[in-house]
């Protein structure tokens, strides 16, 4: 048993700050499970269970961490903690009321993997009396715009915890040391809380320890991000995302009981996420074909999928006064954004307007579009050069 916690726990007591010195309780029984004294942990499970009735009457909120003692945690307002050479907050506290989960898309496999997450949450106590632990650490990788922060939202709705929403990239400062100060400040304001912690960016903070790249204070860092993942309370449900899961030290992959990977949206996805846009703004689709939409933007995440529809929707209501949206409105909108509205033949990237053909999107449609000729486009692509002069 460490001094510190002993310290801290009598400090607690004095301070009749109760769901505090619970929570210190649980920690030594936490620390002795793992020392294999799980007789000394069950002896503090039973003088809590003991006076678990004059404990509920100072806090509101009974859970169950996975050491099997009976903790009690009031449900507080969580203030964010401040960096203290610009004084900004370090996180934000999202409420599952505030959390639109209607327009998330994911794969059959995803979705059965988080109702599986969900389902044991609804059935800790269960789990806990046949010694079995639930899972409360989740990575998840994948390519930008494909879903993971969506959701880590989508599952703090379900769970009905709030979302603390940290930006890991925003929590680098360029003073020295002052990155692990601000990373204590986060963990320390969310231990012992019921709540979803979701670790975007993950890679800015996690990255591999043997990078001779890294400056020496960034390998400290990651020692810290592990030690605060060790030490908080089963509660504290953490999501991590990252677009760049090959940075991670080796490490960190030990301290999530799952890793999921959300890819690009496949054919089915895309189809079902266009439709649900143009539902969603009342656009008349008559003349829309879903599956060959879905086909032109095969490769594309919800993100790009997105920024094409709402391109194509303004566009017809602005400048055509009009709801009723045809193919090639969508598809003007559609090489816009793949040539980052950019369409000038002078430094046309040619291998875009390949992947537009295998996508089947046809040579004339793109060349009207364009303001070429199909003759030139159709003899550049021959060529295979990357420019149209």
């Amino acid at each position: 048993m460490r001094m510190e916690l002993v310290i801290e726990l009598i400090q607690t007591h004095l301070k009749k700050e109760d769901a505090q010195f619970i929570e210190k309780v649980n920690q030594i029984a936490d620390e002795e499970i793992k020392k294999g004294n799980k007789s000394n942990a069950q002896k503090l499970f039973s003088v809590l269970k003991n006076n678990e009735i004059l404990i509920k009457q100072k806090v509101s909120k009974t859970f169950s961490p996975s050491s099997g003692i009976v903790e009690i945690v009031q449900r507080q307002q969580i203030i964010p903690p401040r960096d203290k050479s610009n004084n900004i907050e370090l996180f934000e506290v999202i409420q599952p009321s505030e959390i639109d989960q209607s327009a998330i898309f994911l794969s059959t496999a995803i979705k059965d993997k988080i109702d599986s997450v969900l389902f044991e949450h609804s059935n800790i106590e269960t789990l806990l009396k046949h010694g079995l632990p639930y899972e409360n650490r989740l990575l998840l990788c994948g390519p930008p715009g494909c879903g993971k922060t969506s959701t880590a939202y989508m599952i703090a709705k379900k769970m009905d915890l709030p979302l603390i929403y940290v930006r890991l990239d925003s929590l680098v400062s360029s003073f020295l040391g002052q990155t692990g100060t601000n990373m204590r400040k986060i963990f320390d304001s969310v231990n012992g809380k019921q709540v979803i912690l979701l670790l975007d960016e993950f890679d800015a903070i996690a990255k591999k320890r043997d990078d001779k790249n890294e400056l020496g204070e960034l390998k400290r860092v990651v020692n810290t991000l592990l030690q605060n993942l060790d030490l908080l309370t089963k509660e504290v449900f953490v999501i991590a995302a990252t677009n760049h899961e090959s940075l991670l030290d080796e490490a960190i992959w030990r301290r999530f009981n799952s890793v999921m990977y959300l890819d690009l949206p496949n054919k089915k996805l895309r189809s079902d996420y266009l439709q649900y846009l143009m539902n969603f703004y009342d656009v008349d689709d008559s003349k829309l074909n879903y599956d060959k939409l879905s086909d032109f933007t095969s490769g594309l995440n919800f993100s790009q999928i997105k920024e094409i529809s709402l391109k194509s929707i303004k566009d017809i209501i602005l400048n055509q006064d009009t709801n009723k949206m045809s193919q090639e409105d969508f598809i003007a909108s559609l090489l816009n954004v793949i040539f980052l509205y950019n369409t000038d033949k002078e430094i046309l990237d040619i291998e875009k307007v390949k992947q537009l053909r295998e996508n089947g999107v046809t040579l004339q449609v793109i060349a009207d579009l364009l303001k070429i000729p199909r003759t030139t486009l159709n003899d550049r692509l021959k060529k295979g050069e990357k420019n149209i002069d």
